[in-house]
């Protein structure tokens, strides 16, 4: 029986599907990911195909983990997860806007 994590990922489907939440920043966006496993690698995507963060490991014994994507420029991101590598995406796009100053607005 070969004991590796990643055969043990695949065989294993009674895990629960990972969820983002995703928080538009100046520059970047910060995303916070539940419901993966130590060890599994995780990306985050624009439109399902480019690439937004570095790859990054989920450490021994944690459940979550936090992202935060390259300095971007302003505008709206349909942003998802990539895990271990995959085609698909994990998790549904969350659209989340960088860059958007509030408008002040001042009487006289």
């Amino acid at each position: 029986m070969r004991r590796d994590k990643s055969y043990l990922r695949l065989v294993g489907s009674s895990t629960p599907q990972p969820t983002i939440e995703a928080l538009g920043g100046p520059k970047t966006i910060t995303v916070h990911v539940d419901n993966v496993l130590p060890g599994q690698m995780c990306e985050v995507l624009h439109n399902g195909m480019l690439s937004l963060s570095q790859r990054v490991i989920v450490d021994e014994n944690a459940t979550s983990i936090t992202i935060t994507t390259f300095n971007l420029k302003q505008g709206e991101y349909n942003v998802s997860l990539r895990l271990d590598g995959r085609l698909d995406c994990v998790t549904e796009a969350h659209t989340v806007a960088v860059g958007q100053q509030l408008e002040v607005r001042r009487s006289s």
